[in-house]
């Protein structure tokens, strides 16, 4: 069974590599056809974020969000409730750093401490209510967690222009956050900090999570078959509540990881996106929480090389949205290698029972 299992991992990995392999084949396709200088064009987009210290700082920048909303939506999907307020939860959390940064009054870093665990708690909030919802009322998840991130966009922005304008300001930030709340710089000419690290040590912690605790089997469990974990004694609605809880904490913790790492005060005007992000880093993942670290890099790789690319050719940026939108439809499609992964089944099976009867 251990056999199978991993030749099944595999295939879904070549799989997903080929998906990215044909999507990638396709937009080189378009700039060949497009650009006038298509040769320079397609060197700016595979190497350009290579070509300095800077450029693939900025590539490093672009993941570390991205890991923290990838593992959220891993978490949040894993017991079968597809709760999209991770989006949501991410502001909230930037919002409530802020404000928790500029509250608290704690000396040196035990504020950043604070601020972030304070952004934490105020995610894990927010996805936990469309969660509370499906379980106690059975309200469709999708349409709650869609509409709850609008509330979140525009409650925090009341709480940063009530409480936290800066009048000197053109736009709707807060006052600069106190000396040493912010995340220190790691890599000089870059904008790299320990936020990074932060990402990398969640990723590990939540992989324990998911492979070495009950918590995570009983997810697996209600995820595959809900009825089934019901009546093996596990309680599905508690685990979905907690599977909700920690998504947000997750998306949470990486509102304040950016807002800290990136800036000296919220000046956010509306969603930054890296929730939505979140699902693709999940797709490309295969919902695998070891993937997610790879799949970030790469979608923030694309991202940087699109953007040298925009700037040094007559290729526009969004090229990468192509190239995002037919990888999902690529690895979306599960007829790409089926025939493969029923013959490793097949091979497999008649092998083990060609090992009983020999056995016997």
């Amino acid at each position: 069974m251990k056999n199978k299992k991993t030749l099944s991992s595999y295939v879904e990995m070549l799989r997903t590599m080929a998906a990215i392999f044909c999507s990638l084949l396709i937009v080189f396709a378009i700039i060949l056809l497009i650009s006038e200088q298509p040769l320079a064009a397609l060197g700016d987009f595979v190497f350009g974020p290579l070509t300095s210290v800077r450029r693939f700082g900025n590539v490093i920048e672009g993941m570390t969000p991205l890991m923290f909303t990838g593992l959220a939506v891993i978490i949040l999907f894993k017991p079968g409730l597809f709760n999209l307020a991770m989006e949501g939860a991410f502001f909230i959390g930037a919002v409530a750093a802020c404000a928790g940064a500029l509250s608290f009054g704690l000396p040196g870093r035990l504020n950043l401490a604070a601020a972030m665990a304070f952004a934490a708690l105020a995610g894990g909030a927010v996805c936990f209510i469309p969660g509370v919802l499906k379980v106690k009322c059975n309200a469709n998840e999708l349409v709650t967690s869609l509409m709850l991130n609008y509330i979140c966009l525009y409650f925090g922005l009341w709480i940063i222009t009530t409480f936290f304008y800066d009048p000197t300001q053109n736009s709707n930030y807060s006052y600069k956050f106190p000396e040493l709340t912010g995340l220190p710089r790691i890599i000089g000419g870059t904008r790299i900090n320990w936020g990074t690290i932060v990402a990398i040590a969640t990723v590990a912690v939540i992989w324990v999570l998911m492979n070495k605790t009950s918590f995570g089997f009983k997810a697996n469990l209600v995820g595959e078959n809900k009825n089934m974990a019901d009546y093996s004694g596990i309680h599905s609605g508690r685990v979905i509540l907690m599977a909700q809880l920690i998504g947000g904490m997750l998306a949470g913790l990486g509102g304040s990881v950016e807002l800290f790492g990136m800036y000296q005060r919220f000046q956010y005007s509306a969603l930054p996106g890296y929730g939505w992000d979140g699902v693709l880093i999940a797709i490309v993942a295969r919902r695998k929480v070891k993937y997610v670290p790879f799949a970030a890099f790469f979608l923030a790789y694309l991202r940087i090389g699109a953007d040298i690319m925009s700037r040094n050719s007559d290729i526009p940026f969004e090229i990468v949205n192509i190239i995002q939108a037919v990888m999902v439809l690529l690895i979306s499609a599960t007829a790409i290698l089926s025939g493969l992964k029923k013959r490793l089944i097949i091979k497999e099976a008649q092998e083990l029972e060609q090992q009983r009867i020999q056995e016997g």
